[in-house]
């Protein structure tokens, strides 16, 4: 539609309104950017429907390709026993089939040894009187395990809670592989140590539990007038160690006649000890039976440790040093696991038993030797089943989902955003030729007649979506699990599943995939209105300028006019007044209506 005029209005001197001029001019062209947004929406409305075809197709690809893993769903076999409460099992794709009877006698068990109870408490010293030290050897692993050394010092490891503590950082430190644990009740505190594993390598016991600090030597029967020589005119020696294999050794000479009695070597050990600061004192201790010699050492823990390594002609003899006040009991558990598979026997360090039966891992929960079980290895159904179904539910999403573009609406009378779009077309027919394809025998070997999906019970519907029947699946896959699997996947790559997967492979190529192409034509589609609207939108603004220019001068001219009618009408001796509102021209200024501004002319 044209934009008309009032002449008597034009030359009444109130102009024209510059801006609705130049807006209803550009009315008429601008148009054609709604017309291209409105493309714009519907392109993006594609390209969001392209991409949740895109995701449906791509978790068909996934679950398609599922049922060509050669280690996946379809190949997994079970292990499953007649008594789980005794023993469950798991199996991996190299298990063969078959029954096995399994008899569980024996449980792996961690070994544990601890003592008596104390009965001061975990806080008392556990030495004995006299003792400034003591020295547990703890066997770990069985006869031919590993011995520890575990040394107690006086006033820094000496009781039941502080010793526990000891070991536990020892054990840690130098991964002995045991924790050590207070156990507290009427009695008293009780020290355990327990093994992390399990069977012979967790089998621990106490080989040493003796006190340190002192030496003492066996009963003789006066301490006075009996000479401690062999031969009475010959002398003697003894060397006396001192803080263990690492401490010092000092020389003890015995000379008859001076110091070769108990008595006289005592004050003779003890004034050597004073005089060259071996840190130990003798004394001659009446036991009720006779008399024996006793050293003892002022160091605490294994620097008190105190051993004769060398004993020349002497009658003397050093007696085993007293336990500590800790008295264990015999060590339990550290046995390892005993079972019987189909009459043969085996062991474990372990309750987790792997190789008995190649491929399967046995798992024993409880032991009950006169209680056999059977365990059948096979073909994993649920497994297969499961893979199945989330192929069917994909399938069905991708093709429902395709379906829907090409309904027709009835309210609208419109398919959806997609249903011109031929390359779906293609897509869809892709697909249903996949799931209607049948098979030859030699086309897949060893399939056994299994021709298609609806010989294994799965058909499809008037829509091209696919129904599973469980009742006919079931049936073939236990009736002949070998062909079953070979209609899928084989080692010549022919299976329906196989073919599937080539098949989608190209329908998902990033360049010339049939979504993706069609994805990179709407992505151009869409980059090319974006830069149609911003060209034309530059271009209409630059004609708007020009527009704003031309009305505002001929404003200009139409608003003088009654002036000028005026001045010529005086000149001619005509007095006239101009009848406008506006009575000072405005130079081109827009007017929308009467002005209420004045100047001077």
């Amino acid at each position: 539609m044209g934009i008309s005029f009032n002449a008597a209005s034009l030359l009444s001197g109130n102009g024209i309104d510059v801006n609705s001029l130049v807006n209803q001019t550009q009315a008429l062209e601008s148009g054609q950017v709604t017309a291209w947004r409105q493309q714009q929406t519907d392109l993006q409305t594609q390209a969001t429907a392209l991409g949740t075809l895109t995701t449906d197709l791509s978790n068909l690809q996934t679950a398609v390709n599922a049922l060509t893993d050669p280690l996946g769903a379809l190949t997994a076999i079970s292990a499953t026993s007649s008594l789980p409460a005794i023993l469950t099992a798991t199996a991996d794709n190299t298990a063969a089939s078959g029954n096995h009877t399994i008899v569980v006698s024996n449980l792996a068990s961690a070994g544990t040894v601890y003592t008596n109870a104390v009965a001061g408490g975990a806080n008392v010293s556990i030495l004995p009187t006299g003792a400034t030290g003591g020295d547990l050897r703890l066997q770990i692993g069985g006869s031919g395990g590993t011995t520890v050394d575990i040394p107690i010092t006086a006033g820094s490891n000496d009781t039941v809670s502080k010793l526990a503590t000891y070991i536990n950082q020892q054990s840690t430190a130098n991964k002995w592989g045991v924790t050590a644990s207070v156990l507290t009740d009427a009695t008293g505190a009780r020290l355990a140590i327990s093994s992390s594993a399990t069977g012979t390598p967790g089998a621990l016991a106490i080989t040493s539990n003796t006190t340190t600090g002192i030496l003492n030597t066996a009963d003789l029967s006066d301490p006075n007038t009996v000479s401690i020589l062999t031969d009475g005119t010959q002398p003697g020696d003894l060397k006396l160690q001192i803080g263990g294999s690492g401490g010092t050794t000092v020389d003890i000479p015995v000379t008859a006649g001076s110091n070769d009695t108990l008595n006289t070597l005592a004050s003779y050990i003890t004034t050597q000890s004073t005089a060259n600061n071996w840190g130990v004192t003798a004394s001659v201790v009446s036991d009720g039976s006779g008399y024996h010699l006793t050293i003892s050492s002022a160091a605490k823990g294994p620097a008190g440790a105190l051993a004769f390594t060398t004993n020349t002609n002497t009658n003397l003899t050093a007696a085993a040093n007293p336990a500590t006040n800790l008295s264990f009991v015999a060590p339990v558990g550290g046995t390892n696991a005993a079972l019987t598979i189909d009459g043969i026997g085996f062991s474990s360090t372990t309750n987790t038993v792997a190789g008995a039966i190649p491929g399967v891992t046995l798992n024993l929960v409880s032991a009950e030797p006169t209680v056999p079980l059977q365990l059948s290895v096979g073909a994993d159904a649920a497994q297969a089943t499961t893979a199945i179904s989330a192929f069917v539910v994909a399938y069905n999403t991708l093709i429902s989902a395709i379906n829907d573009q090409f309904t027709v609406n009835a309210s609208t009378n419109t398919e959806g955003p997609l249903g011109s779009d031929g390359s779906l077309r293609s897509l869809q027919s892709s697909l249903l030729a996949d799931v209607s394809s049948s098979f030859s025998n030699s086309s897949i070997p060893g399939a056994a007649g299994l021709a298609n999906l609806a010989s294994l019970g799965i058909s499809t519907n008037h829509d091209g979506t696919l129904s599973i029947h469980p009742t006919t699946l079931n049936s073939v896959m236990s009736a002949n699990p070998s062909a079953f699997l070979n209609f899928f996947q084989n080692s010549a790559s022919t299976g329906f599943a196989n073919s599937f997967s080539k098949d989608l492979t190209n329908l998902m190529d990033p360049v010339n995939g049939v979504l993706n192409l069609d994805l990179a034509q709407n992505s151009t589609g869409q980059t090319n209105l974006t830069n149609d609207i911003s060209n034309f939108q530059d271009r209409l603004a630059n004609q708007r300028q020009q527009l704003i220019a031309q009305f505002s001068r001929v404003n200009a001219a139409l608003e003088s006019y009654p002036f000028l009618v005026a001045e010529i009408n005086a000149a001619l001796g005509n007095p006239f007044t101009p009848q406008s509102t506006n009575t000072t021209p405005t130079a081109g200024s827009s007017t929308a209506g009467p002005s209420t501004t004045s100047s001077t002319h």
